[in-house]
């Protein structure tokens, strides 16, 4: 289980690209993107999901 877990680590960390969330919603789609990954479901980052994302997110740090 801890592969699913890294791998959705992974994803959210991609889809993210630099910007930052809160840390309890950090977990949260960690963990719905983990559970959609052991369910076999697709979209992993559903439009619903990466909605909430986008709305919690940070803008990027310049370099």
């Amino acid at each position: 289980m801890a592969l699913f877990l890294e791998a959705a680590e992974a994803l959210v960390a991609d889809y993210l690209n630099g910007r930052t969330l809160p840390e309890a919603v950090h977990k949260a789609v960690v963990l719905a993107a983990r559970t959609r990954l052991i369910n076999g479901e697709v979209p992993i980052l559903d439009e619903t999901l990466r909605s909430d994302i986008d709305r919690e997110a940070s803008k990027p740090i310049p370099p």
